[in-house]
């Protein structure tokens, strides 16, 4: 039985457990931001991010991890067990690909840059556009009464990228 299954790895396990997360997380509405691994490879735990329109409530989070859970046993028990977390991506969630730069247009974000820009590695700016190429930001300008002034960034040069919280 066990001789079916590819050498354990994080990877192929986070890949694994999307496989059967994504089923379940469509029924329910959601969307699947991120699956991490971690422990040892031998009882690893699994962190499930989730996310939907107009955010994710503690009750959505539950009933995911019961159906996941349970399903995971029913399919892989005795061959991968894990230790699942749900949670969501929170106020100031990570932006990894177009789709999560598309759902947060309009909105104030943070981008650490692999090359500057006007001597800045990391720009706030609010999101204005997203292309095949890259993004295109409003950036405040450092006095108050001068015009925003707009700042392409492409892919390659994101490091990283994260919604800003805003009250």
């Amino acid at each position: 039985m066990g001789g079916d299954w590819p050498a354990l790895t994080v990877k192929n396990l986070a890949e694994e457990i999307r496989q059967v997360a994504e089923p379940i997380a469509r029924a329910l509405g959601l969307e699947i931001i991120e699956v991490q691994c971690f422990g040892k490879i031998t009882n690893p735990s699994a962190r499930v991010v989730m996310d939907k329109d107009g955010g994710i409530g503690i009750q959505e989070c539950e009933e995911f991890h019961h159906t996941l859970r349970r399903t995971w046993e029913l399919t892989k028990s005795g061959v991968r067990s894990c230790r699942f977390e749900v949670s969501s991506p929170g106020l100031d969630r990570p932006l990894k690909d177009s789709s999560d730069f598309q759902r947060v247009m309009g909105k104030l974000v943070k981008v650490t840059l692999r090359n500057p820009i006007a001597k800045n590695h990391v720009i706030l700016g609010r999101l204005v556009g997203v292309s095949e190429l890259g993004i295109h930001l409003g950036v405040s300008p450092p006095r108050r009464f001068q015009p925003q002034e707009m700042v392409d960034v492409r892919w390659e040069d994101i490091v990283k990228a994260r919604l800003e919280v805003e009250f």
